[in-house]
This record gives structure tokens, C-alpha cells and sequence, in this order.
């Protein structure tokens, strides 16, 4: 367990003991299947089962298939402890019946015995400000992305990163010095670098994405004109891509798309012309400009990068997508 998971444990416990009265401790384990970190034990009758836990700093939409993965496997109950748990995925989670705790003590825990349901308390710890690393900006955002989908990117010069992101030489190096600074890029040599903690890189990309650079892409949504109504008969040039609903049904043939998710290079009259559309706010067409060149996903079947369609599909917060989003990552890699 390490030194972060361990704090927010113990604060998220002795606050939910200040708002309940139910003493609760973990302690570490060994060989506990898929939890390597702890176990816990409330210190009432009503709660007579050890919980198996998992850990997180911030809980956030694209967690969702992961946690559902770790609930359907887990031999004992489960119980997830977060520093910050989102209202949009507490309801989530309480909708399937994963317990939660964040670090004001606000929970959600169900037993055969008990309910109990704490919500709108509120925490702040002013000894831990944060600050948004320039690797996290818009900006960076893109570079990171470059980063993550194509192993080779790492070599790549700043000029040519800068090309393909569409930022300036100056905002890759800001973005290499802040993954350097927070442990994501390792440098082995003058000319030779490697990206480490991968996976936590993904989780912090996935969420900045989704707070920051994704809503300042957005063209707008549509609605077809006449009587055209199927998604099916959209045509994409080469500088467009699927993503979401549909890119998955186009890779594993089974959610049936409800929305369409499209990133483009082209200016947006120029989609809505050729694809007879119309401005709509409610319209199930939705246009995102396209933020990177070159060649990557599946250009010859018109697919955005896989990291892209589950970032789209988990940033729904519908059942469907969450658990096709779970289907693609058992499937995939990023």
C-alpha cells in the first residue's frame, strides 16, 4: 500500500466514523485475490464481512468498467475508498450496488444486514494545494495523446510532435519537462527517452481530456435533414473519424449505436453540406474538430484511436457504453 492510498484511507475512515459511529480499520494483506493493498473491518454486528478495497485518488468516469470488472471477480465484498468520487459516478455506483467511501466520508456501503447512505459532506485540505501541470493543459493534452497511442512518439523530434499535435515546439517542451517533473518521462540519454507509469498516465490523460480539451473541440451536434435518419449513411472523408457508439459497434458488432461521435479536420459547413445536416442542440449526431494528423487509429475503416472511443464511450455515463467500454479493454490495449 503506498503512502497516498494509505492517507486517504485513514482519513476517509475516520470521517466516516465522525458522521456514523462505526469504527472501521484495514490493515495489509498478502494473497488476497485481485487486492494486494488491504482489507477492512467495520467494528459493528451489522457488518460482519471482511471487504476486500480498492483505491483511488480521484474516481472518475472512465474507472467505471474497471470497478464493475474488479466487483464481478472479487471473491469477498468489495468496497472502493477515493479522495474525490464524483456525484455523476456515486449515483453510478450506487446504481450497481459498488460501495464507496471518498475522504469526507460520504458513502454508499450495502450488506444483508444494513444500509447506509452519507452524502453532501465536504473536505479540504489546504496543506496539499494543487496545480495544473503544463502537461495537462489543452495544449498538452494533444501531446500526450500522441504520446500514448503511438509507442514510437517518444523518439519523435519536438518539431515533428508539434506538427502532428497542431501546437507549438514551445508547448512540447513544456509538456516533456511536466511528464519529466511528475515521473512520466524518463530520459536514459541525450536522445533517448521512455514513458513510464503508462497506466496512470492513461487515467490522467483520459480525465483531462474529458474536463478540458474535449469540450473546446466541440463543433456542435446535428440532426439529419429530409428523410436520411440512419448514421449508416453518413460518408467520412479521410480526414474524419468515428468514435464512440459507433467506432465500437464497427469493432465488435454489438452496441447498437444511439449517438454518433465524429472528429473531422474539415471546416463544419462543409460536413453538414455533404452529409445533409442540420444545427440541433438535442441532435444525436455530435462533431468534434479532429486534434491530431498522421496516420493513426484505423484510418482505412475510419477509426479514432482506441484510447479516444473508450474515453468517449466511458464520458457518457451510460450502462451500455460503460460495459462495451469494459468489453473493448478486455479485448484491446491502449
Amino acid at each position: 500500500m503506498n503512502t497516498k492510498a494509505y492517507y486517504i484511507g485513514h482519513e476517509a475512515l475516520n470521517r466516516f466514523t465522525e458522521h456514523t459511529g462505526i469504527k472501521a480499520v484495514f490493515s495489509r494483506t498478502k494473497g488476497v485475490e485481485l487486492f494486494t493493498d488491504a482489507t477492512i473491518k467495520f467494528n459493528d454486528p451489522r457488518f460482519e464481512d471482511v471487504f476486500t478495497i480498492e483505491f483511488k485518488n480521484e474516481v472518475r468516469n472512465h474507472h467505471l468498467p474497471v470497478l464493475l470488472d474488479l466487483k464481478e471477480k472479487s471473491k469477498r465484498p468489495f468496497i472502493l475508498i477515493g479522495q474525490t468520487i464524483f456525484p455523476s459516478v456515486k449515483e453510478y455506483l450506487r446504481k450497481y450496488g459498488i460501495n464507496y467511501i471518498d475522504i469526507a466520508g460520504n458513502a454508499s456501503i450495502q450488506t444483508d444486514q444494513a444500509i447506509i447512505y452519507i452524502d453532501g459532506q465536504k473536505w479540504q485540505d489546504d496543506t496539499h494545494p494543487t496545480q495544473l501541470n503544463r502537461a495537462f493543459t489543452k495544449t498538452g493534452l494533444r501531446v500526450v495523446f500522441l504520446l500514448l497511442i503511438d509507442p514510437g512518439a517518444v523518439t519523435y523530434s519536438n518539431r515533428m510532435l508539434a506538427e502532428m499535435g497542431g501546437v507549438s515546439v514551445g508547448a512540447v517542451n513544456n509538456t516533456m519537462n511536466g511528464l519529466q517533473i511528475m515521473g512520466f518521462l524518463r530520459r536514459i540519454n541525450k536522445t533517448t527517452s521512455r514513458i513510464d507509469l503508462r497506466d496512470t498516465l492513461v487515467e490522467r490523460w483520459i480525465s483531462g481530456y474529458q474536463e478540458r480539451l474535449k469540450p473546446a473541440l466541440h463543433l456542435g451536434n446535428f440532426r439529419f435533414t429530409g428523410k436520411v435518419s440512419s448514421w449508416e449513411s453518413l460518408r467520412l472523408t479521410t480526414d474524419s473519424f468515428w468514435s464512440g457508439e459507433v467506432a465500437a459497434f464497427k469493432m465488435r458488432k454489438n452496441l447498437i449505436p444511439k449517438t454518433v461521435t465524429i472528429y473531422t479536420g474539415l471546416n463544419k459547413l462543409e460536413f453538414m453540406r455533404s452529409n445533409h445536416l442540420v444545427p440541433d442542440a438535442e441532435g444525436d449526431i455530435t462533431l468534434y474538430q479532429r486534434f491530431w494528423k498522421g496516420e493513426l487509429g484505423e484510418a482505412s475503416r475510419h477509426l479514432a484511436p482506441l484510447l479516444l472511443i473508450y474515453a468517449d464511450l466511458t464520458d457518457t455515463m451510460d450502462p451500455r457504453c460503460i460495459e462495451e467500454a469494459q468489453a473493448l479493454i478486455k479485448e484491446n490495449s491502449f
